[in-house]
C-alpha cells in the first residue's frame, strides 16, 4: 500500500499489526517514518527515524531510500552521537547497551581541559594507573591493576588499526599524535580480545580520528533532501604551542573535499627538553657520585678481575706493574693466574675509584656528561574516501631517553643515549552496509622498528657489576687491553618487524536478533633478537652518515639455529550475537574467538578459544550489565628470543590467559543532565610470563609462563552535564586490590601485592563558560588524587625501597587548570593558556620496565621511581581554517 501511494492505509495496517503482534521492531519504525515522510509530516517522521536508529544496530539506509529520510538518519545519528561507540563489537552500537564497560571522550571535552597529550587524557580516567618515565616509553599505561615492563597488554588502535608496535607488543603512546585530528577517544575496560585477538589483554583505547564533515563544523538538517551538507573546499585546524622546558609543539589538520572523494591529512611535530632531574641522587652526573659507591662494591668487583698466562706472559706483567698488587697462583697446565693481592686492595680501590672519576669527568660523544633528557617527536596521516572505501597511511618517529638507569650506569640525550622507535601502517577499509546486513574488510601492512639513533650509552667502570675490563686497566685505564677499558661504550640497537592483517566481517540484523561473524589473518616476518652494534664512546659526536652501525654491522647476543628472522602466521575466527529476550528490556549475548598461533614449523602458542557471555537489562531508567569474557596475550617477539649473557630464548611460550567477571550499573544517557556508572571486575591471571631459572641450563634465566594473579577493580564515574547551562562538572573513584598469587619458578612462593598500583585514585574537574562583552572565556580545573603505591617486601618488586626508604611511591594530590579565550569578531582564533601541577608539588612514579633496584644495590638496576614536572605552562593558539 505504501509503494502504491495509499498511504493513509498504510499507516492504519502499520498501527493494526503493532498492536496485534505486540512488536516494535526497526522495520516497524522504518515504515512509519517513510509514510510520514511522504504525508509531509517531517516532525513524526523524524520521531519515528530515531526510534529506528535506536532499535537498530547499524545499516539504517539503503541506496532505494529517499535522499530526505537518509537526511533526517544522519541528523538523526549526529544528534545521537554522544551514546555510539563503535570499538566494542567492531561496529557502530549504544554505549548503553554494549556488552563492556566504556568510556568516551569527546574532542570537544579535550580541547577545553587543555590536554597536551593522549597520556593526559588517560590520566583523568578511571581504572588507570600511569607511569610517567620520560624514557624508552614516556609512560608506562597499566590498566585494571596488571603491572607490566610496558604498555603491551592493552591494545591501541586509531580507526580500528592497530598501532602497537607488532614486534615487542608495545604500544607507544607518547606526544606524537596530533590532538587536531580526534574526534573522540573510546576506552574499553576488561579482555577485548574475544573479537580483536590476542593482544586487547586488560583493554583497548580506539582513538576515532575526524571526517571531513567534523572540520567543517557544520551540522546536517533534517528536512533537506541530502545528507552530505557540507561544501567543496579545504577545512582544518592548527594548533601551535610554546611551553616550559624549551617545549615547541605544532599540530595540523586538514581536510579537503571534491565531488567523488574526501581526504585529510594530519601532522605534528613535538620536542622539549623535559625537566631537569639532576636534583634526584640517581641522575646526578657529578663526579661525586663515584664518591658515594661504598668501598665494597669496589671490592667485589676488583676480586672478580684475574689474569691467566703462561709463565712468561706472568712474570712481564709482575715486572710491569708490581709484584705487590698481585697474588699468583700455578695452575696444574703450567700457566699462572694473576689476582689482585688482598693487602693492597684499598689501595687499588682508591686507584680504580681514581680512574672512574677521569671517565666522568671527559666529553662523551662531544659533549661533557649532564642529565638530559630532550623529546623530539614528529607524525604524519593521511586517509582518502570514496563510497564505502577509505584508503590512509602514518608513520611516526620518536625519539627519546633512555633515562632507565641511574648516571652511574648510563648518559643522557646530549651524550647520545636515545631511543628511537618508528612505525609505518598503511591500510584499506571496506564497508558496505545494506539494510539488515553488512559486509567489511580491513586490511593493513605495518612496519615496526628502530631508527639508528636508538643508542645505550653505558659506563664501563669499576663498580659496575656488569663492567667488562682487564685486570691491568687499573694501572691503564684508558688503554684498550684485550678489548676492555674504563670508558663509555656505545651500544646502538636495530630491529625490524612486518606484519600484514586482513580482518573480513559480515554482520546481519533483523527483528530481536543481530550477529557478527568474522576472520583474520596476520603473516609477519619478525626478527628473533635486536641486533646490536658495540664501540666506546670518544670525545667527538656520533657519526652514522655513512653508515647504520647496528642494522648493518650489528650481530644478535647468541646466534641461534636456522638464524634471527621468523616467519608467524596468526589465524583468529571469531562471533558474536545480540538476541533480545524482551523487547528492549532485556539482552542476550554470546560470542567467541578461536586464535591459532605457529612460528616458523613448530614454536608459537598453538590454538586457544576464548568465549564471551553478557546480559544487558535496560530498565526504565537504569541499564544493568553482567558479563563473563576470556582474553589472551601473545608474548611479544622480544619475550620469547631476546637474549642476554644471563637469559636464554624460549620460543614456546604459551599464550597469557585472562579470565574476567564484570557488573556494571549505569543511568540511561539522555534522560536528564546527570550521567554515572559503577562496575566491580574480578580478573584471574593464569600462565603469565615472567623470568626464572632456566631448568636445562644452569645460571640461566628464561622467560615461562610462572605466575597467577588476582585483580580487584572498582571504579565509578559521574558526568554532570546542565542543560543551557555555562558550567559542567566530572568525578571518577577507582579501588584496585591486585594479587601475584603465584610464581611457580619460586620455591616456597607467598602471595605478593602487585607494586605501582594505586589502591585508591581519584579525579575530579570542572569547567566553566562566559563571556564579557565581546570576549569568551572558558575556564577548566582539574585534580588527580593517587593513592600510595606499595613497593619493597611483600611485593612484585622487592628491590625497590621506595622513596627515601619507605616502600611506597608516596599519594600526590596536583592541580591543573586551562584558560581558554576567543574574541565574537575573531572566533577562528583560540588562544589557551595551560598550568599543570598548580601547586609545584614535588611526586613521583615509578620507574620504568621493572623498576627493581635501588641507588646501592644495582648500578646497573632500573631506578625505582622518578620525579615528575614541577609546575610548568603551556600556552597554545588555535587557528580553524
Amino acid at each position: 500500500m505504501y509503494e502504491s501511494g495509499k498511504l493513509t492505509d498504510a499507516l492504519k495496517l502499520t498501527e493494526e499489526y503493532q498492536k496485534c503482534s505486540g512488536l516494535r521492531s526497526s522495520e516497524y519504525y522504518k515504515l512509519k517514518a517513510k509514510i510520514f515522510l511522504a504525508l509531509d509530516s517531517n516532525n513524526y517522521s523524524l520521531q519515528n527515524i530515531a526510534e529506528y536508529v535506536k532499535s537498530k544496530p547499524g545499516n539504517y539506509v539503503t541506496d532505494d531510500d529517499p535522499a530526505m529520510f537518509k537526511s533526517m538518519v544522519q541528523y538523526v545519528q549526529d544528534s545521537l552521537a554522544d551514546r555510539q561507540i563503535s570499538s566494542v563489537s567492531k561496529r557502530p552500537e549504544d554505549i548503553d547497551l554494549t556488552p563492556a564497560s566504556v568510556i568516551v571522550v569527546k574532542a570537544a571535552d579535550m580541547v577545553k581541559r587543555g590536554y597536551g597529550n593522549l597520556v593526559d587524557l588517560l590520566s583523568d580516567l578511571p581504572g588507570f594507573d600511569i607511569s610517567k618515565t620520560n624514557s624508552v616509553t614516556y609512560a608506562n599505561v597499566y590498566q585494571r591493576g596488571f603491572r607490566q615492563e610496558n604498555t603491551e597488554r592493552t591494545l591501541f588502535m586509531i580507526d580500528g588499526v592497530e598501532e602497537n608496535d607488532v614486534w615487542s607488543n608495545i604500544a607507544y603512546i607518547s606526544r606524537q599524535y596530533p590532538l587536531s585530528s580526534i574526534s573522540e577517544v573510546e576506552v574499553i575496560y576488561g579482555p577485548a580480545s574475544t573479537l580483536y585477538g590476542p593482544r586487547a589483554f586488560v583493554g583497548a583505547i580506539n582513538v576515532i580520528t575526524k571526517s571531513y564533515k567534523n572540520l567543517t563544523r557544520t551540522k546536517v538538517q533534517p528536512f533537506t533532501a541530502s545528507a552530505d551538507s557540507t561544501t567543496l573546499g579545504i577545512h582544518g585546524t592548527a594548533n601551535i604551542s610554546v611551553g616550559s622546558y624549551n617545549t615547541r609543539n605544532v599540530d595540523v589538520t586538514l581536510g579537503g573535499k571534491t565531488t567523488n572523494f574526501t581526504y585529510i591529512l594530519s601532522g605534528a611535530y613535538y620536542q622539549s627538553n623535559e625537566r631537569n632531574l639532576d636534583f634526584q641522587s640517581f641522575y646526578n652526573y657529578g663526579t661525586n657520585q663515584i664518591d658515594k659507591v661504598p668501598n665494597s662494591t669496589y671490592a667485589a668487583n676488583l676480586n672478580r678481575l684475574s689474569f691467566t698466562g703462561t709463565a712468561a706472559a706472568v712474570d712481564a706483567a709482575v715486572a710491569k706493574y708490581g709484584a705487590a698488587n698481585f697474588v699468583r697462583t700455578v695452575n696444574s697446565d703450567g700457566t699462572s693466574t694473576l689476582k689482585v693481592n688482598p693487602a693492597m686492595l684499598n689501595t687499588l680501590i682508591e686507584k680504580a675509584r681514581t680512574a672512574d672519576k677521569n671517565t666522568f669527568s671527559g666529553p662523551v660523544n662531544g659533549n661533557p656528561l649532564s642529565y638530559a633528557n630532550q623529546a623530539a617527536d614528529w607524525f604524519l596521516s593521511g586517509k582518502l574516501r570514496t563510497g564505502s572505501l577509505e584508503a590512509g597511511f602514518r608513520t611516526w618517529k620518536l625519539k627519546e631517553s633512555f633515562n632507565y638507569y641511574q648516571s652511574l650506569y648510563s648518559a643522557g640525550t646530549k651524550n647520545g643515549g636515545r631511543w628511537a622507535p618508528i612505525n609505518t601502517t598503511l591500510y584499506t577499509n571496506y564497508d558496505k552496509r545494506f539494510e539488515n546486513f553488512s559486509f567489511s574488510n580491513l586490511n593493513s601492512f605495518e612496519i615496526s622498528g628502530l631508527d639508528k639513533a636508538s643508542n645505550l650509552v653505558t659506563a664501563n667502570t669499576f663498580y659496575s657489576e656488569v663492567a667488562r675490563l682487564s685486570l691491568f686497566n687499573l694501572f691503564e685505564p684508558t688503554t684498550l687491553i684485550d678489548g676492555n677499558k674504563d670508558g663509555f661504550t656505545n651500544r646502538f640497537y636495530y630491529y625490524k618487524g612486518q606484519q600484514f592483517r586482513s580482518d573480513t566481517k559480515v554482520t546481519y540484523s533483523k527483528n530481536k536478533i543481530s550477529v557478527l561473524g568474522g576472520f583474520e589473518y596476520r603473516y609477519s616476518q619478525l626478527q628473533g633478537d635486536y641486533l646490536t652494534y658495540s664501540s666506546y664512546a670518544t670525545a667527538n659526536a656520533i657519526d652514522q652518515s655513512n653508515v647504520a652501525y647496528a642494522q648493518e654491522q650489528g650481530t644478535t647476543a647468541t646466534l641461534p639455529k636456522g638464524g634471527n628472522q621468523y616467519n608467524t602466521l596468526d589465524l583468529g575466527f571469531y562471533s558474536q550475537a545480540t538476541y533480545q529476550l524482551k523487547d528492549s528490556l532485556l539482552y542476550a549475548t554470546a560470542g567467541g574467538r578461536f586464535d591459532y598461533n605457529r612460528i616458523n614449523t613448530n614454536a608459537g602458542f598453538g590454538q586457544v578459544f576464548s568465549p564471551k557471555l553478557a546480559l544487558v537489562a535496560s530498565l526504565k531508567t537504569t541499564v544493568w550489565k553482567l558479563i563473563y569474557s576470556q582474553g589472551i596475550q601473545n608474548p611479544s617477539q622480544f619475550t620469547k628470543f631476546s637474549t642476554s649473557t644471563t637469559r636464554n630464548a624460549n620460543p614456546t611460550l604459551r599464550a597469557e590467559k585472562i579470565r574476567n567477571y564484570e557488573l556494571i550499573i549505569l543511568n540511561k544517557h539522555g534522560k536528564s543532565s546527570l550521567n554515572w556508572d559503577l562496575s566491580a571486575a574480578y580478573s584471574s591471571i593464569i600462565d603469565a610470563v615472567s623470568s626464572g631459572p632456566d631448568p636445562n641450563v644452569a645460571n640461566k634465566v628464561i622467560n615461562q609462563n610462572n605466575g597467577e594473579y588476582s585483580i580487584f577493580n572498582a571504579q565509578g564515574n559521574l558526568i554532570y552535564h546542565p542543560i543551557n547551562s555555562h558550567w559542567d562538572a566530572y568525578f571518577n573513584v577507582t579501588y584496585t586490590r591486585a594479587r601475584q598469587t603465584a610464581n611457580s619458578s619460586v620455591i616456597d612462593f607467598t602471595t605478593q601485592t602487585i607494586a605501582d598500583i594505586a589502591p585508591v585514585k581519584l579525579n575530579a574537574g570542572v569547567n566553566y563558560a562566559f563571556s564579557l562583552s565581546q570576549n569568551l572565556l572558558n575556564i577548566n580545573l582539574r585534580s588527580n588524587y593517587v593513592d600510595a603505591k606499595p613497593v619493597g617486601n611483600g611485593t612484585t618488586v622487592s628491590a625497590n625501597s621506595g622513596v627515601d626508604g619507605t616502600n611506597e611511591i608516596p599519594r600526590y594530590l596536583i592541580f591543573n587548570s586551562a584558560l581558554t579565550y576567543q574574541h565574537k569578531r575573531y572566533q577562528r582564533f583560540t588562544l589557551q593558556l595551560v598550568a599543570n601541577n598548580l601547586l609545584n608539588s614535588l611526586y613521583y612514579s615509578p620507574g620504568p620496565r621493572a623498576a627493581n633496584a635501588n641507588f646501592t644495590t644495582a648500578i646497573s638496576g632500573f631506578v625505582p621511581y622518578v620525579a615528575q614536572r614541577d609546575r610548568n605552562f603551556l600556552l597554545t593558539l588555535k587557528y580553524d581554517l
